[in-house]
């Protein structure tokens, strides 16, 4: 049962955003440590467009920008070798991880400007007024939805992963039945 495969929260004193981040890091550190070379560049065509690497990429882009005193979602490091070399990515995270560690309960009340594209049809953005805590809950969101979506490519190459894996915490948390 997926109540029984959740891990216990840390157990360190950090802000629940930092907690969530920090969760969805030790997700992409355990399957980045699983996975061949080969199976972090394969395409699970028609499924998907994208590899695990330019999932993996993708949200690692993100969270850098979330690390940044002015937050641009959308810059991209397309085609870095982060897509195809497992290492560099497993690297990163680990960074990211020493700064979320770094980060305070103060610090998610931080005043931070997000500037990100709303037009499908013309290059136009919107500057929003947001907090670090606030970013921070968007970004592990949004690395689970790409779990979600690398756990296609993953059930398409038949490796097995957690149960959680690509999960959103509200799902684990109705399936341990708290409200």
């Amino acid at each position: 049962m997926l109540a029984r495969d959740s891990k216990p929260s840390l157990n360190a004193p950090y802000a629940v955003e930092v907690e969530g981040g920090l969760d969805v890091a030790a997700q992409a550190l355990e399957l980045l440590h699983q996975l061949s070379d080969d199976q972090y560049q394969f395409v699970a065509a028609p499924y998907l467009q994208s590899s695990i690497g330019q999932h993996m990429r993708h949200i690692l882009d993100v969270f850098h920008a979330a690390s940044a005193q002015e937050i641009d979602y959308d810059v991209r490091r397309r085609a870095h070798p982060v897509e195809t070399d497992r290492e560099i990515a497993i690297s990163e995270w680990r960074h990211l991880c020493e700064w979320l560690e770094s980060l305070s309960e103060a610090d998610m009340d931080s005043a931070i400007n997000v500037r990100h594209e709303v037009s499908l049809n013309r290059q136009a953005a919107a500057t929003s007024a947001s907090t670090l805590g606030r970013e921070l809950a968007f970004v592990s969101s949004h690395a689970v939805h790409h779990f979600a979506l690398i756990r296609v490519s993953l059930s398409v190459q038949k490796i097995s992963v957690a149960e959680t894996f690509g999960l959103a915490p509200a799902t684990l948390s109705h399936f341990r039945g708290e409200q």
